[in-house]
């Protein structure tokens, strides 16, 4: 027994020799397996100003941004990538200005992080200062850039027309808009300070066609300083918008101002030709005036700039004409018999903004007679000839004028089928009423009848001592002009009571409003 103890005592120590052997083995080969241990930010540091150094900046921001959180080297790798992003914000490789911007505005972003570190190092307050002080023009670069890719292609006479449209209508709803309770006016008011954004941007496709179409390097320099102008005026209406400051009124109505001047010289004879009709029309009926602008003297301009670039529009019309089969042919005859209208239309508004000057200082006259009487017959032959134009010019298969008018002329046409609707709209409310009124008041439509029978005799014998043929059918013009003077002086009188209205409904000033 005690030999057999001793030997396998013996196998028991060799085995277990061999086992911590193993262990010993297998645990240099776990320690030779292991990662090498992660680098120290100041390792991560050196390397990246290595790569900085060599060259290869990609790498070398790749390495160093991580680094920014560091509480040991968090500063300093924010000056260098800011470093490194301020010398690409400066490349313009004719891409744009989006990337520069980028860059630059990311530098900005790292200089001040640095900076926050130690605000009294001079140094890195001026690296901060020199990337912030360009990102105002780089910032407007790249918006004009962006602006230009949407508006760039459009007709600038199509976008000012409807800069025009747009501008009136936030002029009618701001005042509105400032009667309701506070957080609908402010959702209101945001919502056209955009809109009012939107028409800024048309200025930078005007600015830019301005400058591509004129020649004279002096006449081009006044232009785009009025640019400019009114380009203020439509920031300053979006800014005043979104303040609900109540000076909105005013700088809307000096950006709708700028947007008509500058749309009359930018638009083409076939929408001249639509607006000076539209005009007519609203002088015709008495509409309301438009920022204190008569629709006579309105036609009048739109007459005028379509005379001044007709004969030019004409003959670029004939060149693509002769190229293009689907445009209808423009002949000779009906040139002239445009310009011939044109000038007799322009002639008659002449004379008729000087009348209405006469009429508003004189006396009233009975309804349907008199000065009025031969007023508004000017008025329609100056419609009935701009209709005759309108018949005159060429229109394409999809209905348009000429080159880059049909988005045009469709605006154009839903701004005269809205102001329409809403005339015929008005005019069936007030034949309604006048309906009711005349059934009341029989008597006394009756004793006017025969007032206006009693006059009759004074008004022929004006006409024989004037030697003016008293024709029937002229007797028949007559009727309808008087027919619809009449409906023009209730149009007004009922303008006239809304206004009145409106005025009571205004709003309260800033200083009187509870908020």
């Amino acid at each position: 027994m005690g030999v057999m103890q001793r030997v396998n005592r013996g196998l028991g120590s060799r085995f277990v020799g061999r086992l911590m052997l193993a262990l010993v083995l297998g645990a240099g080969g776990a320690y030779a397996a292991e990662e090498k241990a992660p680098e120290t930010d100041g390792e991560i540091w050196n390397r990246g100003v290595d790569l900085y150094r060599e060259g290869n900046m990609t790498n070398a921001l790749a390495v160093l941004k991580p680094l920014i959180l560091s509480k040991t080297h968090g500063a300093r790798a924010s000056e260098l990538v800011g470093a490194i992003e301020f010398t690409q914000g400066l490349k313009r490789d004719g891409d744009g200005a989006a990337e520069p911007l980028r860059a630059l505005e990311s530098a900005a972003v790292d200089f001040q992080t640095a900076l926050r570190a130690n605000p009294e190092d001079q140094r890195r307050n001026r690296n901060f200062t020199r990337a912030a002080d360009r990102l105002p023009e780089l910032r407007e670069q790249a918006h004009v850039e962006k602006v230009m890719k949407e508006l760039g292609q459009q007709d600038p006479g199509g976008l000012l027309g409807a800069g025009v449209k747009d501008a009136r209508a936030m002029m009618k709803e701001f005042p509105v808009a400032l009667t309701n309770e506070a957080r609908v006016a402010v959702a209101k008011c945001e919502a056209m300070a955009k809109r009012a954004a939107r028409l800024n941007d048309t200025w930078i496709a005007v600015k830019a066609g301005v400058a591509q179409s004129v020649t004279n390097e002096q006449q081009a320099m006044t232009i785009v300083a009025q640019v400019e102008e009114a380009r203020t005026a439509t920031e300053a209406a979006a800014k005043a918008l979104g303040d609900l400051d109540p000076t909105a009124q005013d700088a809307l109505a000096q950006a709708e101002t700028s947007l008509t001047r500058f749309w009359k010289l930018a638009i083409m004879p076939p929408g001249a030709c639509d607006e000076a009709i539209l005009s007519q029309s609203n002088s015709v009926v008495a509409a309301e005036t438009v920022n204190g602008r008569d629709w006579q003297r309105e036609s009048l301009d739109f007459t005028r700039a379509f005379r001044a670039k007709f004969p030019m529009w004409a003959q670029a019309y004939e060149q693509q004409a002769q190229s293009d089969t689907n445009k209808p042919p423009f002949t000779k005859e009906a040139q002239a018999e445009i310009s011939a209208l044109a000038t007799e239309v322009e002639k008659l508004q002449i004379e008729l903004c000087g009348e209405e000057m006469k009429l508003a200082n004189s006396k009233p006259e009975r309804k349907g007679g008199g000065k009025a009487a031969d007023h508004a017959a000017k008025e329609f032959e100056a419609l009935k000839k701009l209709h005759r134009i309108r018949e005159l010019l060429p229109k394409d298969k999809n209905g348009g004028g000429g080159q880059n008018q049909q988005n045009q002329n469709q605006q154009n046409q839903d701004q005269n089928k809205d102001q329409n609707k809403d005339q015929n709209q008005n005019q069936d409310q007030q034949n309604q009423d006048q309906n009711k009124d005349q059934n009341q008041d029989q008597d006394k439509n009756q004793g006017q009848d025969q007032q206006n029978q009693e006059q009759e005799p004074n008004k022929e014998d004006e006409q024989k001592k004037e030697e003016q043929p008293a024709a029937a059918e002229e007797q028949k013009d007559d009727q309808q002009v008087e027919d619809m003077l009449r409906k023009a002086q209730e149009r007004s009188d009922q303008h006239e009571a809304d206004k009145k209205a409106r005025m009571r409904k205004a709003p309260l000033p800033a200083n009187e409003r509870d908020w």
